[in-house]
């Protein structure tokens, strides 16, 4: 019983490890990132707590309805919501190229859009999200789930490399 227990848990390692891997590398080549939803502000689709797989695009790719991630002027958190108008930025605003794109923003869950247009380059696109994966994600990063999960893998590590009890030998009697 203990064998299959070792086996399994040293299958859900390798696998996650694997996973881990695998999910670096295409990050790394595609510039895809995760976003976990802090308010509701997207509900019901992406309620809080979800979690969200983003790609970059270039401004002048995106539509309305879209759900993209900008960056807002003097934060340094992002912001996500979904596309309402597509416009080319004025010229007296001085920003003119063909990259640029100016972008009206509203959150589902709101009842009129950002009070202003973000003119961006580039965005980062919502392929998708899961509720509530974004919650236990964040619960992971705190200090003490970082712990907990440091004292489970440890503890998971040694059980799986502790030898084994020794068996006597039957065939050895005392004299």
């Amino acid at each position: 019983m203990l064998r299959t227990v070792g086996r399994i848990t040293t299958t859900v390692l390798v696998l996650l490890a694997v996973g881990l891997v695998s999910w670096f590398i295409y990050a790394r080549v595609t510039g895809a990132s995760l976003i976990v939803f802090r308010t509701g502000s997207m509900s019901p689709a992406m309620p809080q707590g979800a979690m969200a797989l983003t790609h970059p695009h270039p401004a002048a790719d995106v539509h309305v309805g879209d759900v993209v991630t900008v960056r807002r002027p003097g934060s340094a958190l992002p912001i996500t919501h979904r596309v309402t108008q597509v416009s080319l930025p004025s010229a007296d605003d001085g920003l003119v190229s063909p990259e640029l794109r100016e972008l009206t923003l509203q959150g589902d869950a709101n009842k009129t859009p950002d009070a202003r247009p973000y003119v961006v380059r580039e965005v980062r696109k919502v392929n998708f999200a899961v509720p509530e994966v974004g919650n236990a994600l964040t619960v992971t990063q705190s200090p003490i789930g970082m712990g907990l999960l440091i004292v489970t893998l440890g503890g998971l590590v040694t059980w799986a490399f502790w030898p084994p009890p020794t068996q006597p030998n039957p065939q050895h009697r005392d004299a």
